[in-house]
């Protein structure tokens, strides 16, 4: 519930946010938003690493009731204003704690056996993202013709204070006093927004950072313009806005709460997941540039529903492929790489749909995006031959010595303890 309200926090303004940037910047829109998106994108590529990699010393809870407050500032902030450059310079500095999901993530690595971590994972996301996105832009909508643009934000405050005090009273912390070790040295380093990208030396690491910067490069601009984007090409109102938002919500959380779990029980394994899912998002993509007419959106947007499973399948196999005592050090880079995209892509997008707005195709920025997203499908490919994950009880000792020293530690550059990933179908 703490994810669910923190996401409903971002979904509820979506469907009257278009509308407002729209008034205020007009044909400056795009760019505006994407310098936004790009500061806080920059600043997330530095903290989230760190911000993962502190929680794995000093505790999961209180990083991630920062994290909470962070990501809801901006709409919190829209009730005591509604200048949208007040909003957009909020939205650029709340990238320093962005770090929601990989915290999440680490969260339930601490506490679900592996062979269940990309169902799991999927849950989350589903129950959190995808049903807020179910549920947000409609009941954002709903209170905005009731109510006024006001009660919107007036009612993301109220939501945000109802989850801080979920988060203080309900949130256990996973992990314990005798797994942290709190010297100072060790916190400093962990703590340094490079130091998880000690991981890239594992090959393994390196193809999944690769994967998921591609995929976000394309998802964030898409996420960050589309709607605008039919605003403007499209004249879309806000509650159809709402009625677009809520059909990629409640098709992301059911493939993600019930899809991802349906398809470990059928035998596939996440590189099949991941691809099944980055294949959708490209179709989505793809159908989304050549729309002549509003209508031909809408199954774009159900199509695209299906995306985020991909990332739940790589954060598994991320979390299986390092030393359990740096899991949330790999969540961190890999929302590095996330944060890194989300910086660029929507600026990239927003310039490319500032460019071709007014051409015969208008809607070319979200061909690039596909073919990003192709190079993610295509390099995930190669997933069966080059990651390997590790055994559960592989090399305790050497991996915390290895960890605390910022290193790659001798079990885990040898293969002896490892299993390669085309086997883990036919071990579930």
């Amino acid at each position: 519930p703490i994810l669910f309200f923190d996401y409903l926090v971002i979904a509820m303004p979506r469907s009257v946010l278009p509308t407002m940037l729209d008034e205020q910047f007009s044909t400056r829109a795009y760019t505006m938003l994407g310098y936004a998106e790009t500061l806080r994108g920059l600043l997330t590529f530095v903290s989230s690493p760190a911000i993962g990699a502190l929680s794995d010393y000093v505790g999961r809870k209180y990083l991630f009731l920062a994290c909470v407050l962070g990501t809801a500032a901006p709409s919190v902030l829209l009730s005591f204003t509604t200048d949208m450059l007040t909003y957009l310079t909020c939205l650029g500095l709340t990238g320093v704690l962005a770090a929601t999901f990989p915290l999440a993530f680490a969260y339930i690595a601490d506490v679900v056996p592996s062979s269940g971590r990309a169902a799991a994972f999927g849950v989350t996301m589903g129950l959190s993202l995808g049903l807020a996105f179910l549920v947000g832009p409609i009941l954002g909508a709903v209170v905005e013709k009731l109510a006024g643009t006001q009660a919107v934000f007036n009612s993301c405050l109220w939501l945000t204070l109802t989850n801080a005090a979920l988060t203080l009273c309900v949130m256990q912390e996973s992990v314990t006093t005798s797994e942290r070790t709190l010297r100072c040295a060790n916190v400093l380093h962990r703590a340094n927004p490079c130091s998880a990208f000690w991981l890239l030396r594992q090959r393994s690491m390196r193809l999944l950072f690769l994967i998921i910067v591609f995929f976000y490069l394309a998802l964030w601009g898409f996420i960050a313009n589309s709607m605008l984007y039919a605003r403007r090409r499209f004249k879309l109102s806000s509650q159809a806005a709402a009625v677009l938002l809520s059909l990629f919500g409640g098709v992301s959380a059911l493939a993600q709460s019930v899809g991802l779990s349906l398809a470990r029980k059928a035998g596939y394994t996440e590189a099949e997941i991941a691809r099944r899912c980055f294949a959708c998002a490209l179709a989505a993509l793809l159908l989304f540039g050549v729309a002549w007419e509003a209508w031909m959106l809408y199954p774009a947007m159900c199509i695209l529903g299906f995306a985020p499973g991909g990332y739940a399948a790589v954060s598994s196999l991320a979390s299986q492929v390092v030393p359990s005592k740096v899991v949330g050090e790999a969540q961190g880079l890999l929302s590095s790489a996330k944060a890194a995209t989300e910086g660029l892509g929507p600026l990239a997008t927003g310039l490319a749909l500032a460019f071709f707005e007014g051409t015969p195709l208008p809607g070319a920025p979200w061909l690039f995006a596909g073919a990003s997203m192709g190079i993610s499908l295509l390099l995930s490919c190669w997933l069966e031959t080059v990651v390997r994950l590790r055994e559960p009880a592989a090399a305790d000792g050497k991996e915390t010595e290895a960890a605390d020293s910022g290193g790659v530690s001798p079990a885990e550059d040898s293969d002896s303890d490892r299993r390669p990933l085309r086997t883990d179908q036919s071990a579930q």
